[in-house]
């Protein structure tokens, strides 16, 4: 089990918790097993108190001999001798409480009675203290191991996977794994040592009584079992339904502008109740499943019971060999069999939560990137001659080509500028290039490298990237430009973000550079966010540069600055430009007009508009309305 494996590293911890388990669940049956003595050896003996010898010189007479056999098999590693030598150490010290003054036998009986407890209590607490060490670390490991994994997959996975589904795994899926490694790794290898202890005693004491008991068992067990698959089905639907439940959450918040702008609360509200009602009929019918198996459980051991005490106390009135001691011994041991069979039963529930979540968290783990690097990668020093597309034909589900046949080659220090309708596979273009997708055929090379073939890293070194959609942190101004890099000097940083034209609103943030831009830069305008994006692209000094759509979502104050800071940058760089407005191209070496996933035209913005063609059209379209 996957689960399981992962605990591998922290195997001290946990030979830490096995050996105070098992210490606990012996003293827990030594506490029990002291009730024989006290009823056949103290409480119901002829004798008055202050007959009878002293307990200590008895003790060591009698069950001295004993303690030594004991300490040799312990140290032999014999089990059998050990049992021989604990049973006689046992009937040592009954011949001691029967020969000695019964107030000392009783208080005797009393302190050990409560040391046998504050040790068991030190045992249980040391038993989690390990544990929960090697618990919380395997967790810990889960969750980095899944959000490097989240790292390296494709943004293939990510077109088609839901945030909130992702989120859930790294949340309540991994929660649930943690219940279940809990219940695995404590609970459940607690009650069984404890479960087999209090067996054992009950067979000592009597066993026909506790063959009467182990009749309850098969049935039990059986009912257990059929339960555990029917609420691992049921547990693996109710954390799909809650994927879908947070999936919802997170796009309401993301997108609460829209809901608001189109007066559509009544409308998400109405979706999300719908999801609420399906989730609560799922979680309400697997609580009732839940439920069910600790009383039938209790049921089975109340009937158990009542058969024990009918046959045990028929016994002692009809004068046989079982003692009240033994009957009484064998009663708490039944009796506290009880207890750890109903957490057992309690615990398999979220151990079946747990190992849904786990397939869920583990299916993501193994999600498998379709974009890696090379093994061996193609020597590159860095981009120094072109980038070429070679007839590529690209789509995103297998089916409907997005680009069909694209060829076309930038040099270095050319500014290449793509234009044209919506969804003709512009931006599709531009994720090629720093390898977000490979092509289905044909190839996208970088000085005659193709890209499945360079260093995947090295490759997106060289390159900046700014998008319609910035993408800031909840941190510093300081820390968004020197985005991943350490010991930037000042100097640098400043020199940045006065290139991006951003040094005028920063010097009048409250602290600078040190000013928190709040999630997503919410402080910040669209404009001035596109900015701190362009200075991060400077800080990097990047060779290529792509522009993808950077000013579209502009006002015209804010699209002049941010342009007048894109000039700045792409000056004597290699640079793609995805425009949507003609005015932001019109300094391009090279304009491509694409259409329906293919190149319909290229040249100069003067030569294209002198064509007369798709582009002239395009042009006049957008400067006649504006």
């Amino acid at each position: 089990m996957r689960i399981l494996a992962l605990v591998r590293p922290y195997w001290k911890w946990m030979a830490g918790a096995m050996l105070c388990m098992v210490l606990f669940a012996l003293f827990s049956g030594a506490s029990l097993g002291m009730i024989l003595p006290l009823f056949d050896d103290v409480l119901t003996v002829d004798r008055q108190p202050g007959e009878g010898g002293d307990l200590l010189p008895l003790l060591r007479e009698n069950a001295g001999p004993a303690w030594e056999t004991l300490g040799s098999s312990l140290v032999s590693l014999d089990p059998a001798g050990t049992v021989e030598a604990a049973t006689g150490v046992f009937e040592g010290i009954r011949a001691t409480f029967r020969r000695s003054d019964p107030y000392q036998v009783l208080l005797a009986v009393i302190l050990g009675l409560i040391l046998l407890v504050v040790l068991k209590n030190v045992l249980g607490f040391m038993q989690i203290f390990f544990l929960s060490r090697a618990e919380q670390g395997v967790v810990t490991d889960v969750r980095r191991k899944l959000y490097d994994h989240l790292l390296e997959l494709d943004m293939g996975f990510y077109s088609s996977a839901r945030a909130g589904d992702i989120m859930a795994r790294f949340t309540s899926d991994v929660g649930n794994m943690n219940w279940a490694m809990t219940e695995m790794l404590m609970s459940v290898p607690r009650q069984a040592v404890l479960l087999l202890v209090y067996l054992a005693l009950a067979l000592w004491a009597s066993w026909r009584l506790a063959l009467i008991t182990l009749l309850v068992f098969p049935p039990a067990m059986l009912f257990i079992l059929v339960l555990s698959r029917r609420l691992r089905r049921k547990t693996h639907v109710s954390q799909e339904r809650l994927a879908d439940f947070s999936s919802i959450l997170q796009e309401t918040l993301f997108g609460i502008r829209i809901v608001k702008a189109f007066s559509m609360e009544s409308f998400e509200s109405r979706r999300f109740a719908g999801m609420l009602e399906v989730h609560r009929k799922t979680e309400t019918s697997l609580q009732r499943e839940r439920a069910f198996a600790s009383p039938v459980t209790e049921v089975m051991g109340a009937v158990a019971s009542a058969f024990i005490m009918w046959y045990g106390g028929r016994a002692i009135l009809s004068g046989g060999d079982l003692t009240t001691g033994r009957f009484l011994v064998f009663l708490a041991a039944a009796l506290s069999m009880m207890s750890p069979i109903k957490i057992i039963s309690h615990a398999n529930s979220r151990i079946q939560s747990g190992l849904a979540s786990a397939q869920r968290v583990f299916r993501l783990m193994d999600t498998e990137p379709s974009v890696v690097g090379p093994e061996v990668p193609a020597p590159w020093d860095g981009f120094s001659e072109a980038i070429e597309f070679r007839d590529v034909c690209f789509s995103y589900d297998g089916v409907t080509r997005v680009l069909d046949s694209v060829s076309f080659t930038i040099r270095k220090g050319e500014i290449v500028a793509l234009v044209g309708p919506s969804g003709g596979g512009k931006s599709t273009i531009a994720d090629l290039i720093p390898r977000f997708y490979d092509p289905d055929s044909g190839s996208v090379t970088v000085d005659g490298h193709d890209l499945r073939t360079v260093d995947l890293q090295a490759l997106r070194r060289s390159m900046g990237i700014v998008t319609q959609e910035t993408v800031l942190f909840n941190d510093t101004v300081r820390n968004n430009i020197a985005y991943g890099a350490e010991d930037i000097p000042e100097e640098r940083i400043l020199l940045a973000a006065e290139v991006a034209n951003a040094m005028e609103f920063i010097e009048e943030m409250p602290r600078g550079l040190d000013t928190v831009l709040g999630e997503r830069g919410a402080r910040l305008s669209g404009g001035q966010r596109q900015r701190i994006a362009i200075a991060r692209a400077v800080l990097k000094d990047p060779d290529i540069l792509i522009f993808d759509e950077a000013t579209s979502a502009l006002d015209t104050h804010s699209e002049r600055m941010v342009q007048k800071a894109i000039d700045g940058l792409v000056s004597g760089r290699t640079s793609l430009v995805i425009a949507h407005r003609l005015s932001t191209v019109t300094k391009a070496t090279r304009v491509l007009y694409v259409e329906d996933g293919r190149i319909v035209e290229t040249g100069t913005h003067e030569e294209l508009l002198a064509r007369d063609g798709r582009y002239r059209k395009l042009y006049d379209l957008q400067f006649s309305t504006g």
